[in-house]
């Protein structure tokens, strides 16, 4: 009995070692991360346990305003152009647009809308690129306009919080870029979820 009282507490007290070792050396690696890291991480979580949704906690999402006697045609052309605009001005120059049949159906044949529009800054890439490989997974930007069973139309962009701030903090360059562009996408969302407005 005595042996295998004695057994139990050594087990006990491996595990508990086990535990400390594996706790300091998470530790150490999160206290490596950026300071926002840990509550991006938990919203984005959050957002997946309370939907079920992993796109949800990843993705950001506006709706566009059609204001009444605009046709839906008419705001998406606003909307586009006002997405160009602010685009430009932050440097991210469109170089992709697509357009998908939904049922079977183009937007302009009768179709629900599907429209994706890809903006990029060469130069700002560049420097991510050489930073890690790997950036090229987020690139180019993109937003989405997608159009809904009820007719409405939502704009989507990826959320940039844990590209930008989820690991090991980046460059000062590299971080001044990086939400020079994420601030540059979220405007081109606001205005074009505002552009049902005339522009």
């Amino acid at each position: 009995m005595k042996f295998i009282k004695g057994l139990f507490t050594i087990i006990g007290a491996l595990v508990v070692i086990g535990a400390i070792v594996a706790a300091l050396t998470v530790g150490s690696k999160i206290a490596k991360l950026d300071s926002q890291a840990l509550p991006e991480y938990v919203k984005m979580f959050d957002t997946v346990l309370t939907t079920g949704d992993p796109a949800k906690g990843m993705v950001r999402k506006l709706k566009m305003n059609i204001p009444e006697g605009m046709t839906k045609q008419e705001a998406f052309e606003n909307a586009i152009e006002a997405m160009d605009e602010v685009g430009e001005e932050y440097g991210l120059a469109m170089v992709d647009a697509k357009t998908m049949p939904r049922g079977g159906k183009l937007f302009k044949d009768g179709g629900l809308l599907t429209h994706i529009r890809s903006y990029c800054s060469p130069s700002i890439a560049d420097k991510f690129l050489t930073h890690s490989g790997e950036f090229i997974g987020f690139m180019p930007c993109r937003i989405g306009i997608v159009e809904d069973a009820k007719g409405d139309f939502y704009l989507y962009t990826m959320g940039m919080e844990l590209m930008i701030n989820g690991g090991h903090e980046l460059p000062p360059e590299m971080l001044k870029l990086a939400n020079e562009v994420r601030q540059g996408m979220y405007k081109m969302m606001e205005a074009g979820a505002a552009a049902g407005e005339d522009l």
